[in-house]
Protein backbone atom coordinates (compact mmCIF):
# COMPACT_ATOMS: atom_id res chain seq x y z
CA UNK A 1 0.00 0.00 0.00
CA UNK A 2 1.18 3.65 -1.04
CA UNK A 3 1.11 6.53 1.46
CA UNK A 4 -0.94 8.95 0.46
CA UNK A 5 0.60 12.60 -0.53
CA UNK A 6 -0.25 15.56 1.59
CA UNK A 7 -1.89 18.60 -0.04
CA UNK A 8 -0.94 22.27 1.17
CA UNK A 9 -3.99 22.52 2.95
CA UNK A 10 -3.50 19.47 5.00
CA UNK A 11 -6.11 17.17 3.72
CA UNK A 12 -5.36 14.67 1.51
CA UNK A 13 -4.52 14.98 -2.26
CA UNK A 14 -7.43 13.33 -4.66
CA UNK A 15 -6.13 9.93 -5.95
CA UNK A 16 -7.02 8.26 -9.43
CA UNK A 17 -9.00 5.29 -8.79
CA UNK A 18 -8.44 2.29 -11.48
CA UNK A 19 -12.20 0.75 -11.18
CA UNK A 20 -14.03 4.12 -11.68
CA UNK A 21 -11.26 5.67 -14.17
CA UNK A 22 -12.21 9.03 -12.28
CA UNK A 23 -10.85 11.01 -8.96
CA UNK A 24 -12.32 10.22 -5.41
CA UNK A 25 -11.74 12.76 -2.65
CA UNK A 26 -10.69 10.91 1.01
CA UNK A 27 -11.77 12.63 3.96
CA UNK A 28 -10.46 11.94 6.81
CA UNK A 29 -11.05 13.86 10.61
CA UNK A 30 -7.82 12.72 12.18
CA UNK A 31 -6.01 14.19 9.18
CA UNK A 32 -8.19 17.70 9.45
CA UNK A 33 -9.26 16.87 5.73
CA UNK A 34 -11.78 19.34 4.31
CA UNK A 35 -15.47 18.18 4.02
CA UNK A 36 -18.05 19.19 1.17
CA UNK A 37 -21.66 20.07 1.60
CA UNK A 38 -24.17 17.42 -0.12
CA UNK A 39 -24.59 18.24 -3.70
CA UNK A 40 -28.13 17.54 -3.52
CA UNK A 41 -29.66 21.14 -4.03
CA UNK A 42 -30.82 21.24 -0.85
CA UNK A 43 -29.30 23.81 1.38
CA UNK A 44 -31.77 25.51 3.59
CA UNK A 45 -35.80 25.62 4.41
CA UNK A 46 -38.50 26.93 1.53
CA UNK A 47 -40.48 29.46 2.20
CA UNK A 48 -43.84 27.40 2.74
CA UNK A 49 -42.32 25.33 4.87
CA UNK A 50 -41.38 28.33 7.27
CA UNK A 51 -44.77 29.21 6.72
CA UNK A 52 -46.14 25.79 7.79
CA UNK A 53 -43.66 25.74 11.30
CA UNK A 54 -44.94 28.86 11.75
CA UNK A 55 -48.66 28.14 11.84
CA UNK A 56 -48.35 25.17 13.66
CA UNK A 57 -46.08 26.96 16.49
CA UNK A 58 -48.88 29.56 16.37
CA UNK A 59 -51.90 27.07 16.45
CA UNK A 60 -49.51 25.75 20.00
CA UNK A 61 -49.37 29.07 21.31
CA UNK A 62 -53.18 29.76 20.84
CA UNK A 63 -54.01 26.16 22.58
CA UNK A 64 -51.57 27.21 25.79
CA UNK A 65 -53.13 30.78 26.24
CA UNK A 66 -56.78 29.64 25.83
CA UNK A 67 -55.86 26.33 28.40
CA UNK A 68 -54.09 29.54 30.79
CA UNK A 69 -57.49 32.00 30.19
CA UNK A 70 -59.73 28.93 31.17
CA UNK A 71 -57.37 28.05 34.23
CA UNK A 72 -57.92 31.73 35.54
CA UNK A 73 -61.69 31.54 35.30
CA UNK A 74 -62.11 28.23 36.85
CA UNK A 75 -60.08 29.37 39.52
CA UNK A 76 -61.99 32.38 39.97
CA UNK A 77 -65.34 30.56 40.06
CA UNK A 78 -63.58 28.31 42.77
CA UNK A 79 -62.46 31.28 44.77
CA UNK A 80 -65.67 32.89 45.08
CA UNK A 81 -67.81 29.65 45.81
CA UNK A 82 -65.16 28.72 48.59
CA UNK A 83 -66.07 32.17 49.92
CA UNK A 84 -69.73 31.99 49.62
CA UNK A 85 -69.99 28.50 51.37
CA UNK A 86 -67.50 30.12 54.42
CA UNK A 87 -69.91 32.99 54.58
CA UNK A 88 -72.77 30.84 54.35
CA UNK A 89 -71.17 27.94 56.95
CA UNK A 90 -70.75 31.55 59.34
CA UNK A 91 -74.58 32.53 58.84
CA UNK A 92 -75.94 29.32 59.81
CA UNK A 93 -74.01 28.94 62.50
CA UNK A 94 -75.45 32.13 63.83
CA UNK A 95 -78.84 31.46 62.84
CA UNK A 96 -78.45 27.77 65.30
CA UNK A 97 -76.93 29.09 68.23
CA UNK A 98 -79.33 32.32 68.44
CA UNK A 99 -81.64 32.05 71.91
CA UNK A 100 -84.73 32.59 70.30
CA UNK A 101 -85.05 32.21 66.67
CA UNK A 102 -87.78 33.58 65.04
CA UNK A 103 -89.98 32.36 62.15
CA UNK A 104 -89.12 34.44 59.16
CA UNK A 105 -86.70 35.92 56.08
CA UNK A 106 -83.78 37.35 57.07
CA UNK A 107 -81.44 39.36 54.63
CA UNK A 108 -78.16 41.33 54.20
CA UNK A 109 -74.50 41.64 52.59
CA UNK A 110 -71.17 40.31 53.10
CA UNK A 111 -69.39 43.07 51.95
CA UNK A 112 -69.99 44.26 48.51
CA UNK A 113 -70.76 41.47 46.82
CA UNK A 114 -72.28 38.65 48.50
CA UNK A 115 -76.12 38.58 49.10
CA UNK A 116 -77.01 35.99 51.87
CA UNK A 117 -80.63 35.15 52.81
CA UNK A 118 -81.60 33.09 56.20
CA UNK A 119 -85.10 31.77 55.75
CA UNK A 120 -86.34 30.27 59.45
CA UNK A 121 -89.46 27.98 59.22
CA UNK A 122 -90.74 26.17 62.65
CA UNK A 123 -91.88 22.46 61.46
CA UNK A 124 -95.00 20.77 62.62
CA UNK A 125 -94.34 19.37 66.36
CA UNK A 126 -94.73 15.73 67.15
CA UNK A 127 -96.46 15.27 70.45
CA UNK A 128 -94.61 12.38 71.22
CA UNK A 129 -91.09 14.18 71.19
CA UNK A 130 -89.85 16.65 74.09
CA UNK A 131 -88.38 18.52 71.21
CA UNK A 132 -89.71 21.23 68.37
CA UNK A 133 -87.76 21.39 64.86
CA UNK A 134 -87.20 24.26 63.49
CA UNK A 135 -85.82 24.40 59.40
CA UNK A 136 -82.93 27.07 58.83
CA UNK A 137 -81.71 27.62 55.14
CA UNK A 138 -78.71 29.77 54.12
CA UNK A 139 -78.43 31.00 50.71
CA UNK A 140 -75.19 32.98 50.05
CA UNK A 141 -75.54 34.53 46.27
CA UNK A 142 -73.38 36.52 44.48
CA UNK A 143 -72.99 37.60 40.77
CA UNK A 144 -70.88 35.87 38.17
CA UNK A 145 -70.85 37.81 35.03
CA UNK A 146 -73.79 37.80 33.56
CA UNK A 147 -75.24 35.32 35.95
CA UNK A 148 -75.96 34.66 39.36
CA UNK A 149 -74.51 32.26 41.36
CA UNK A 150 -75.40 31.09 44.76
CA UNK A 151 -74.64 28.45 47.51
CA UNK A 152 -77.31 27.06 50.24
CA UNK A 153 -76.84 25.41 53.72
CA UNK A 154 -79.42 23.45 55.29
CA UNK A 155 -80.03 22.65 59.18
CA UNK A 156 -82.42 21.59 61.40
CA UNK A 157 -82.12 22.59 65.04
CA UNK A 158 -84.14 21.29 67.93
CA UNK A 159 -84.73 22.85 70.47
CA UNK A 160 -86.42 21.10 73.82
CA UNK A 161 -90.48 22.29 74.60
CA UNK A 162 -90.73 24.03 77.41
CA UNK A 163 -92.97 22.02 80.90
CA UNK A 164 -95.37 24.43 79.91
CA UNK A 165 -96.71 23.60 76.87
CA UNK A 166 -97.05 19.94 77.92
CA UNK A 167 -93.60 18.49 76.76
Amino acid sequence: MTPLPKTLTGGLAPLRSSSSGGQALLRSSICGGRVRAPSSGSKGFTLLEVIVALAILGAGLLGLLELLSGSLRLSGGARDTNAASVYASQRLEEALLAPRPVEGVETGLFGERYRWTTETTFLPEDEGLPFRPTHIQVTVAWEDGAQERAVSLVATRWDRKSAGTGG
